[in-house]
């Protein structure tokens, strides 16, 4: 019978059916949706997918691949009955388990969120390459830099889930800072392109899009990382 515990514990993390020995971290993306799924397990699997979506986006975002686009819509899809089937298992152990519940209860949602504006961008890159909208090559390198961070933080964050590490923990809050930071400087340089004229004004809507849709993604994020930091043990 399954341990009924929802928090992360690093012994049970991959469990006989994801077994690391079978399936490596990186392709964990493949593996497929389950109602059987522990509260873990159904995270990392994911933020597998997430971690792959991402990189999906970015290569979509870079140069049009179909073939990315079918399958990054075919990952979003998967997260989406996943968060479905973890949110309606992770209910049942309220009662049981409150205080930690209270900190994870949202995780399959909001993970499902970043999957949604994950979509949105790639939205975005169907759309300027349907109506042949220019991005400037200055605009299309920002993007993919604020992608590969993306990228990195959900990796981060999923090694958190693996094992919960206060040092990772506070740089993924950092870094998620940064990379607001980062977007805001971008919007406002973008602000000064149009006004310069260097930016096409018809590609200004769906860059900006793209950057709110970042920023969101950050959001969550960290505040996962911030409520994995709340039920650790302070001491140590």
């Amino acid at each position: 019978m399954k341990d009924k515990r929802v928090f992360f514990n690093p012994v049970r993390m991959l469990s006989p059916k994801l077994d690391s020995e079978a399936i490596k971290l990186e392709e964990l993306y493949q593996h497929p949706i389950s109602e059987s799924f522990t509260l873990e397990e159904g995270l990392l699997v994911m933020l597998s997918k997430l971690v792959e979506m991402t990189r999906l986006v970015r290569i979509s975002f870079e140069g049009s691949s179909q073939d990315g686009i079918k399958n990054c819509e075919a990952l979003a899809d998967e997260v989406h009955q996943q968060e479905k089937l973890l949110t309606g298992n992770l209910a049942c152990t309220i009662t049981d388990y409150p205080d930690m519940c209270r900190a994870v209860i949202l995780f399959p949602g909001q993970l499902e969120r970043i999957g949604d504006y994950l979509e949105s961008i790639l939205n975005c890159c169907k759309i300027m390459t349907r109506e042949s909208i220019p991005l400037s090559d200055k605009n299309i390198s920002e993007i993919g830099e604020t992608l590969q961070t993306v990228q990195q933080l959900l990796s981060d964050l999923r090694d958190i889930i693996i094992a919960p590490n206060k040092h990772l923990i506070q740089h993924v809050i950092s870094q998620s800072e940064a990379l607001d930071q980062k977007c805001q400087e971008m919007q406002l340089s973008h602000v000064d392109r149009l006004l310069e004229g260097s930016t096409a004004p018809k590609a200004s809507s769906l860059y900006l899009d793209i950057l709110e849709s970042i920023q969101s993604i950050k959001r969550h994020i960290k505040e996962m990382a911030k409520s994995i930091q709340s039920i650790l043990p302070q001491q140590g």
